[in-house]
């Protein structure tokens, strides 16, 4: 039986699920940041993989808010622009997290492949499936590469928040995916997701602290040596 999306959810619980996305959209772009810096190269397609997450977000954010308010507006395309944004934005993510890694570019050829064979599969399959699919994958991946650049710097508690992104990442999906279920399930699940994008932010904002004092003390000599 198909679930009605106007009796689905509540506006305040639709209203709170911004706060995630607004989480989790500010830690992508400090990640694109801290990579950007470190390689330029991966500059701009990491801050667009940044948008692409954040803009997937707020669009079922919105489209939430659009069936829970009255009268209810259901604006599928909202919905259905949310894997296809995640697939292609943590795909490029993942790849300038693998590059900081690394400390070397990496190739992009499997995170420029991954998306576009899921979006085939996706459009033959006539489901969002695959979609899903190459999103958890580069955000487990980008999220594994984060926590191991921060436990090579030195900074465990670094890691650890990564980790705990990446418990949430593995751990919320498959329990937000269950129907029927109650409202106040679902504020929990919502406020651990809150809890886990909060500890994606503060890493990647940890790491972005670390590459911009890296950056500054490093210009002076690189300029020194220039004019010598």
């Amino acid at each position: 039986m198909a679930i009605d999306p106007c009796t689905e959810y509540g506006l305040a619980l639709a209203l709170e699920d911004f706060v995630p996305v607004i989480l989790a959209g500010a830690g992508a772009l400090a990640l694109a940041r801290t990579c950007g810096l470190r390689h330029p190269r991966v500059a701009i397609p990491a801050f667009a993989g940044a948008v692409l997450v954040t803009a997937g977000g707020l669009g079922k954010a919105l489209w939430k808010t659009l069936v829970a308010a009255e009268p209810c507006r259901n604006v599928p395309l909202l919905e259905q622009l949310l894997f296809p944004c995640l697939a292609f934005g943590f795909a490029a993510l993942a790849w300038a997290v693998v590059s900081l890694r690394r400390d070397a570019v990496a190739s992009p050829v499997p995170y420029v492949a991954a998306p576009l064979i899921g979006s085939v599969a996706a459009v033959l399959t006539g489901s969002m499936g695959p979609l899903l699919g190459v999103a958890a994958l580069g955000a487990l991946w980008m999220g594994l590469n984060a926590a191991t650049h921060a436990r090579l710097l030195g900074r465990h508690g670094v890691a650890g928040l990564f980790v705990a992104y990446l418990i949430g990442t593995l751990i919320l999906p498959p329990l937000a995916a269950r129907p029927h279920q109650s409202e106040g399930l679902q504020w929990i699940e919502q406020g651990v997701n809150s809890v886990v994008q909060l500890c994606f932010l503060i890493g990647s904002s940890a790491l972005l602290r670390h590459a911009q004092t890296r950056s500054s003390s490093v210009s002076p000599s690189t300029s020194a040596g220039a004019l010598s």
